[in-house]
This record gives C-alpha cells, structure tokens and sequence, in this order.
C-alpha cells in the first residue's frame, strides 16, 4: 500500500495532473489592467485573470495546451508551459491572442517550468528527458539542451548560473534516489557542479537575497519536507530548514522577508527567509485549503489557487482572508501583473 501511495503522489507531482476532456467554452473579453492576477485552470486548459483594482475576474480569456503546468508573466506576455503538449504558448495580455507559433520543444521532454535570464532567454526544465532547454522566446527556438538529473522538475536563476532541481523519482522502484541540483553555467552552457540535496527536490526559488531555497518534498509517508539554502557565490548548501509535511511549491514576498510554501489539500506552510525560522508549520496550514499554486505581491499579500474549489484566495501575511475569487476549473499555477 505504501508503495502504491508514493507511486500515485510521485506521478501526480512529477507529470502533473492529468485532466479530463472537456467542451471548450466560448472565450471572453478582458479588458487592459495594470495590475492583474494570471490563473492557468489545469482542469480547464484556460487562464483566468483577476483585475486586482476592482475584484473583477475574467474567466477563460485563453485556451492553453494539454497538461498545463506553469504560467508566467513577463514584459506584456504570458508564457503557458504545456507538459503533455510539449511545448510553450504565448499571449499577448493588451488581447489575450496566442502567438501564431509555438516554441516546440520536442517530443518526450514533459517539460515543466522556466525561468528567464534575460529578455529573449529562458531555461526550461525537463522531468522526461531529465534535461533543461535553453530557449529563444522571441524567435520561438530552442537554442540547447543540457543533460541535468533524473527527473528535473524545478529551475531558477542566480549570478549567472541556472539551478534545476532533479528529484530522482524512479518509476520502476516506484521510490527516490538521491535528490540532486544541477549547476548550469549560462556563458559556457556547461554543468559547473552537481549538489547533493535531500529527498525528492520538486522544486527550487531564489530568494530576495539572491540564494537559492530547494523545496525538498520528502517521499509522502516516511520522510517529510526540508528546505534547502545555497548560497550561490560557493555553491554550497548553507542552512536547512525541517518544514515538515510535502511542500510542493514555493514563492516569495519581498515586502515581509516570507516565503510560502504550498503543500496540496491544506494550503500553505511559511518560513522567514532571513532567519529560517518556520511561522506557519503543519499546526497552524496558511488557509488550510487549495495548495496547488501560490504567488505573492509586493504588499505582503499571498494568493493561494484552491483546486477543488476553483477558486483563489486572497490573505494578508496575517492569514486575513481578504478575497475569494472564482477562477476556471482547477485552477493551479499563479504568476502576477504588478505596475
């Protein structure tokens, strides 16, 4: 039974959620906000936006690919990572059109998150080819690939070095290896290190200080979450944090030295970057619900994607609820608009 528990969870996390097919609804009309919400409905294969100056939401204003798994917001566009398509869609958000190509990163990839290091350039993470992309947004192409380890799933960016993060989730023992980050240098395009971390690395976020912090979920029944701090001008894990439970996510909120965690079905957990002191922990969940997505603004607030409910909720960094929107069906992923 436990074996099939972790194979469940570990397909879940690493492959995303399979969604069922659905009639595709009619497309609606948003209008241009300066600052704006951006939902990627996983259920839905839509996005959702919340104009964050009146409350209004506009539902299904895009239909992105299949097995969406991570939405991004820059420069006056968003970019849908597609995992079972295998591929990225851009929107333009003054209309919300897809660009009439898409960035084709191959078949067998399932890739799962980017993160840019410039205008043009982002990296993308690869969970099935166990490898990171370097990818051109502007003229759509993939510029490279660098092998990574097994199962990479999270990347982010620091001092001119990528960090992806491999979980080591093998299908066959239906169980995890050792948990890796793959060190990529962006001007040689070569692997400068390799850091052994702890269980199952899903995914990694650099902080305001410019340190990495690796979101090591645990294996789900014997071995539970911990983050991990890299300072990258040593590439050397500084401090570890026991988090407890199976933190999925993480995003940070300037305003407050915070970082938010999302651990599925019971919201969000919370740690103070600075002192790597826990506030919220496994008796006092951040909601207590939803978990599948997070993102905080500049003011302190933190938005948290409820899956089954097909909602987001807005809370202070006190855990006032301050909103409740109803987004497209199982919403997931949030990435924000902030001018």
């Amino acid at each position: 039974m436990k074996k099939l528990i972790v194979l469940l969870l570990g397909s879940l996390l690493m492959f995303t959620l399979f969604t069922g097919c659905e009639d595709e609804p009619e497309k609606v009309e948003a209008p241009v906000t300066a600052t704006a919400l951006y939902v990627l409905n996983s259920g839905g294969q839509s996005i959702s936006v919340v104009d964050l100056l009146d409350g209004t939401v506009y539902n299904n204003v895009a239909t992105v690919g299949t097995w969406p798994n991570q939405l991004v917001y820059k420069d006056g566009k968003l970019y849908c990572v597609n995992t079972g398509s295998n591929n990225i869609m851009i929107f333009d958000v003054d209309d919300f059109a897809a660009a009439p190509e898409v960035i084709d990163l191959g078949n067998g990839k399932n890739p799962q998150n980017m993160v840019f290091v410039d205008d043009n350039i982002a990296y993308v993470s690869c969970a099935l080819s166990s490898s990171v992309l370097k990818v051109n947004v502007a003229s759509k192409t993939v510029l490279g690939e660098i092998n990574a380890g097994l199962g990479c799933t999270g990347i982010a960016f620091s001092e001119d070095k990528i960090y992806a993060s491999n979980t080591a989730y093998d299908a066959a023992t239906w169980g995890y290896g050792q948990g890796t980050v793959t060190v990529i240098n962006t001007t040689t395009g070569a692997v400068s290190s390799t850091i052994n971390v702890e269980t199952n690395p899903f995914s990694i976020g650099t902080a305001p200080d410019g340190k990495l912090h690796v979101v090591c979920t645990g294996d789900y029944w014997s071995s539970w979450g911990k983050i991990q701090v890299i300072d990258p001008s040593t590439d050397i894990i500084v401090n570890t944090l026991n988090i407890e439970g199976s933190p999925g996510n993480i995003c940070f909120s300037e305003a407050d030295d915070m970082a938010f965690l999302t651990v599925w079905g019971s919201g969000c957990l919370s740690y103070n970057t600075e002192t790597l002191t826990a506030v919220n922990d496994t008796s006092n969940f951040f909601l207590g619900k939803g978990g599948s997505g997070a993102a905080a603004d500049g003011d302190g607030n933190i938005f948290v994607s409820v899956w089954d409910d097909d909602q987001v909720v807005q809370l202070d960094k006190g855990g006032i609820v301050l909103g409740t929107y109803n987004v497209g069906d199982s919403p997931s992923s949030l990435t924000m608009k902030l001018e």
